[in-house]
């Protein structure tokens, strides 16, 4: 036997190995007529009746299909090799037929664990799961997802006495996705109602809602100081709703996060944030929307119709290296800042509409942003004063109030905005007898007449049509080209998209929006 035929046997040996390797097992419910269960499993006639024995014998890369049925657990499932465990029915993935019960409080119980990197588990139900406290530390009571990839599965009505109510979430190869995590709670002072993720993992296509925690009633998240640029935590297109962050019967303090609680480093990128609420008994509750800790993004999303919150009925933003951008803010209801409350980083290119308040501020950037037809306007507070850039802030109960309630030393930096019709006084800004404000090329009233003040306008600023929310600029603004170009602005744009800085003229306008000459028609040359 000649060389090249030796290597084409031995290749030919391990790749038939390898197929065989991959076995399809079978799982039916108990007492299925006709079904003698034999270790291999590899027929619905031989198939098991418990799921753990199929995945114990399937071997790396098999399938564990899972007939439709309720499976109760006496111990929970674990997933550690690479396996896919699926559901069936007639050919068909089954999530809500096929149903994976941990039998609390009979039982004390998870009712999934999986740990491998290429493990798939598609279309089931968890439920009832609660594991003890010493079940790897009394987390995710419907599901421990250390590696591998969870969709199409409905978990719902667990519990836990630690973090993840449902699911517990962490390592970088960690993705659940196209999923409901509904009606989960965690207990005392703990985090994470429906999801909890530690470190990293992501939650694609979900619908979060129903859940309860202390601390982010439907989603809590925690990281390193420096692990953001690493792969944090992220949420992408999911929903999050009518979840709860407060305190049980014997708990103290507040809720934190009634939709989302990040106490640092996370992305929440094109997700809708509605009807959360957060409530306590003593002690300040924020975001009732989403509370950000510091380093979080949430880009792309909308926050609306969330409840309570002292700090930031739809969001509250509490650090310098946190970004709220290309968002929509409107119809939530907090205390300070209905809309958002802010103690440092940047909010840019967001619309903050019918809030009950627009923003409560304490430190940051907002920058880019329509905040309009708010019932109050915008309160800066103690410490640093916000600073803001090209915004249009419009339409709102008041303006500005700078030093709120008359007895706080804030200077305010106000710069390129249309400050203007706000409330029915004429007076689109207000100072405490401790407080300040810097107004450079803006557009308000009354006239400004600091030392500092310089470039304000106080014509009107020519909306196309502020009675239907049309805030743009009308060709004959007095806004247009009036703004002092600065240098964030080299790439950035406005509102709608369009470059800040005008490349011909090297101008910028007042307001959220540049001004963009209508389009034109084609060029008809007559012979």
């Amino acid at each position: 036997m000649n060389r090249l035929t030796l290597t084409a046997l031995i290749f030919t040996t391990i790749f038939a190995g390898t197929l065989m390797a991959a076995t399809t097992n079978y799982v039916v419910t108990p007492g299925t007529p006709g079904v003698t269960p034999t270790a291999s499993y590899t027929s619905w006639a031989t198939a098991a009746t418990n799921i753990q024995d199929a995945i114990d014998v399937v071997g790396s890369g098999g399938l564990v299909l899972v007939t439709n049925g309720t499976y109760v657990l006496t111990d929970m499932i674990t997933v550690d090799d690479n396996i896919t465990l699926r559901s069936f029915n007639n050919g068909a993935k089954d999530l809500d037929g096929t149903i994976i019960d941990a039998q609390y409080p009979a039982q004390s119980n998870r009712c999934l664990y999986v740990n491998n990197a290429s493990a798939l588990i598609d279309g089931f139900t968890l439920t009832n799961g609660c594991p003890l406290a010493t079940s790897l530390s009394g987390v995710g009571g419907g599901l421990y997802l250390q590696a591998g990839r969870v969709q199409n599965c409905r978990i719902v009505g667990n519990r836990s006495a630690g973090n993840g109510g449902g699911v517990y979430l962490t390592g970088a190869s960690t993705l659940l996705a196209d999923s409901l995590v509904s009606g989960n709670q965690t207990g005392k002072s703990n985090e994470g109602g429906g999801v909890y993720i530690y470190w990293t993992g992501q939650i694609t296509n979900c619908i979060i809602a129903n859940n309860r925690a202390k601390l982010g009633g439907g989603v809590a998240t925690k990281t390193g100081a420096t692990f953001f640029f690493l792969g944090s935590p992220s949420m992408l297109d999911c929903v999050i709703s009518n979840n709860v962050a407060n305190v049980l019967v014997g708990e103290t303090g507040a809720g934190f996060g009634g939709g989302i609680y990040s106490t640092n480093f996370q992305l929440v990128d094109g997700c809708i944030v509605t009807h959360n609420l957060v409530d306590g008994i003593s002690g300040s509750t924020y975001g009732a929307g989403i509370m950000l800790g510091n380093g979080g993004i949430v880009r792309d999303s909308t926050i609306a119709y969330n409840t309570g919150g002292n700090y930031g009925g739809g969001i509250a933003v509490g650090g310098a290296l946190n970004m709220v951008t290309n968002s929509l803010i409107h119809d939530n209801n907090g205390g300070h800042g209905g809309g958002f409350y802010t103690s440092g980083g940047l909010v840019v290119n967001c619309t903050v509409v019918s809030n009950n308040t627009a923003a409560f501020v304490q430190g940051g950037t907002i920058r880019n942003c329509l905040i309009a037809n708010n019932t109050s306007g915008i309160r800066d507070f103690s410490g640093v004063g916000g600073v803001y850039q090209n915004c249009t802030i419009t339409g709102n109960g008041y303006g500005l109030d700078i030093g709120y309630l008359q007895y706080y030393s804030v200077t305010s930096i106000v710069e390129n905005c249309i400050l203007y019709d706000n409330g029915s006084s004429g007076i689109n800004y207000t100072m405490g007898s401790a407080a300040g404000i810097v107004l450079t090329n803006t557009c308000t009233l009354p006239q400004a007449s600091g030392l500092y003040d310089t470039g304000n306008i106080t014509d009107s600023p020519m909306f196309v049509d502020a009675s239907s929310g049309n805030y743009r600029l009308r060709k004959s603004s007095p806004c247009i080209n009036t703004g002092i170009v600065r240098p964030w602005m080299t790439g950035a744009v406005d509102l709608d998209g369009f470059d800040r800085i005008n490349s011909r003229y090297h101008t910028v306008d007042m307001g959220a929006y540049e001004y963009q000459l209508p389009l034109q028609g084609p060029t008809v040359f007559i012979k």
